[in-house]
């Protein structure tokens, strides 16, 4: 096994507040939707992938919504990220700010922030995201093998795919290995369904 493959989860560094990965191009999570839509910020066009919060009409957000929920872990139809990615291209070529967001903006945020950066040339989509925005982004074999199909890139799965996916919670988190439940004793984003009530699946 690679050493990049055996990389502790928590070596890998979490995004702190909404990241501009490319010009216009807003990653974050539901928290940080808000913030995406407040002063200085104020993009043009929110990317609800899983839920959006109804603080921003509070803040008299004016702009477009794509709504496009995924499931946790999970991808869209083929046809329908395809959709999707044109309809953020289209925005991003007219000089609009689109943010991306799920619920800890992590894997379906990823996913779809990945596909784009791919149309838009970048060689390494996965690696380019994962520096300029956050180590864990896209979370699932099942979002790295689409990644990988839609941009007719195969070698990409080869390059990220995790291995040896467990039954049950585990299939559905598509972990390389075996995750425990571990009480929070140290900083962690706390933004994201591994964390809960003060407890952070965590790789150690």
């Amino acid at each position: 096994m690679k050493a990049r493959k055996s990389a502790k989860w928590s070596q890998l560094f979490c995004h702190s507040g909404p990241v501009e990965v490319i010009p216009n191009l807003f990653c974050g999570s539901l928290q940080e939707s808000v913030q995406m839509v407040s002063p200085p910020l104020l993009v043009d066009v929110l990317v609800p992938l899983d839920s959006l919060d109804p603080k921003i009409w509070g803040l008299g957000f004016p702009g477009e919504i794509l709504y496009f929920p995924i499931e946790d872990y999970w991808i869209l139809p083929g046809e329908v990220l395809a959709d999707l990615v044109s309809k953020i291209l289209d925005r991003l070529n007219s000089g609009k700010k689109v943010g991306l967001f799920c619920l800890g903006g992590h894997g379906r945020t990823g996913y779809v922030a990945s596909a784009v950066l791919g149309k838009l040339g970048y060689e390494d989509p996965i690696g380019f995201l994962r520096k300029k925005y956050c180590g864990r982004a896209v979370e699932s074999d099942a979002q790295i093998n689409h990644i990988a199909q839609f941009l007719n890139r195969p070698e990409l799965f080869d390059e990220y795919a995790l291995q040896n996916m467990h039954s049950g919670l585990y299939d559905c988190l598509g972990f390389g290995w075996e995750p425990f439940v571990k009480t929070v004793s140290h900083s962690v984003c706390g933004n994201c369904t591994q964390f809960q009530e003060g407890i952070c699946w965590e790789y150690e």
